[in-house]
């Protein structure tokens, strides 16, 4: 780890960008594969897609990592980051969490206000809103993160010891990750409440944190580390080619044709969970890919490029009114398109709400006051810095 060099990190708006669209594509495809009429090419297929967008949220914490060390690695005032925080994330996430729950959700005549603060610890509002309640608790551990950096990085300068490290940390990681999540249910003291800890460990930091850590170390050597994405491309994309092969099999093999929706199903997407050995070491591939991926993007100027920084820019409001899309768009789609296979209508649904997110978005944020509390802040464009790299 060095010295933090300021330069503009143009590749993050696309990393955004597309693990946002990789989240809608794993809803959408959760629902058509649910669907009546799906044949054994369409499962196939649509499990290979599922597992290629299975990065997203390991990649919003990356993100979340990577961005958090670098803006605030040197200096903090914890007061007024959190403060932030909570305006930013905390109170849309508030906002779309009532909506969904007390007046979206198919059983929302069944939800009590007093379970309200319960739903807003565990993300339970509705389906997707998990990962807000997961991701901001990294924002709040951070000055503790920050801490134990500060530790570590006399020790942990030199590339010869940090390598060892990280190789470790991952290992440990795997292992804890895998134990944890298959273990937890085998637990049943509720001693502080620890129970229901364990019933949302999904959801908990101890088995995210690698990927923040790795964003962190990639925040304080973003030179070195632009630097190794590139040298190793070549064998990643073989590592790459390896691990999709490897979760794919592990989903695919599961494939029952003769299920009777919609007591049964024609495949558990439950198998491709990021929480084992195989898809944990394919996710980490698939970051190195898709960093490289977004610095060249970031170097071009065309209109799927301008479309991206866009959706990047609006990432958040997004990903909270997804689901509402999402729902209109399947029954839209299942209605007025019943003689197309179901790979196709999944991803016409994940166009339509990509688009339909990204406008409503827009359109919210652009209210004065109250845009930024329903979707959140989008940030002001700032100038590019003299320092480059």
């Amino acid at each position: 780890m060095e010295k933090i060099v300021k330069v503009r990190l143009n590749e993050i708006p696309h990393l955004r960008s597309v693990a946002f669209i990789a989240v809608v594509a794993q809803h959408a495809i959760g629902m058509f594969t649910r669907t009546n009429g799906i044949n054994l090419s369409d499962l196939v297929v649509l499990s290979v897609l599922f597992n290629l967008m299975k990065f997203a949220v390991p990649m919003f914490v990356f993100i979340t990592g990577l961005v958090i060390f670098y803006n605030y690695y040197a200096e903090i005032r914890v007061g007024s980051y959190l403060v932030k925080r909570v305006r930013e994330i905390i109170i849309p996430y508030v906002i779309w969490a009532v909506f969904y729950y007390f007046y979206w959700a198919w059983d929302r005549a069944d939800h009590a206000w007093h379970d309200l603060p319960s739903v807003l610890l565990t993300g339970s509002g509705y389906y997707h809103l998990w990962f807000v309640a997961m991701i901001f608790q990294f924002y709040l551990l951070y000055p503790l993160f920050r801490l134990l950096f500060k530790a570590l990085q006399p020790y942990l300068s030199r590339e010869r010891v940090l390598v060892p490290f990280l190789v470790v940390l991952t290992a440990f990681f795997i292992w804890s990750t895998v134990y944890l999540i298959n273990h937890s249910s085998q637990w049943h003291s509720n001693v502080f409440g620890l129970r229901g800890f364990l019933n949302n460990f999904d959801r908990t930091f101890p088995v995210w944190y690698l990927y923040f850590v790795l964003g962190g170390v990639a925040a304080l050597a973003i030179g070195k580390w632009r630097l190794w994405v590139a040298k190793v491309q070549g064998w990643n994309y073989v590592a790459f080619a390896i691990g999709l092969g490897w979760v794919t099999y592990e989903l695919a093999k599961g494939i029952n044709l003769n299920a009777k929706l919609p007591s049964q199903f024609p495949i558990y997407l439950g198998v491709s969970n990021s929480f084992k050995l195989s898809m944990i070491l394919f996710t980490l591939s698939s970051f190195v890919l898709l960093y490289q991926w977004a610095m060249k993007w970031s170097e071009r100027d065309n209109l799927l490029t301008k479309l991206s920084i866009l959706i990047g820019k609006y990432s958040y409001g997004t990903f909270l009114i997804h689901a509402l899309w999402l729902d209109e768009v399947y029954h839209v789609v299942v209605d007025y398109m019943p003689s197309y296979n179901n790979t196709v209508k999944a991803l016409v649904a994940v166009v339509l709400c990509v688009t339909l997110s990204l406008v409503s978005t827009m359109v919210i944020s652009k209210i004065p006051f109250l845009g930024a509390l329903v979707v959140g802040t989008t940030g002001k464009r700032q100038k590019k810095p003299k320092v480059s790299f």
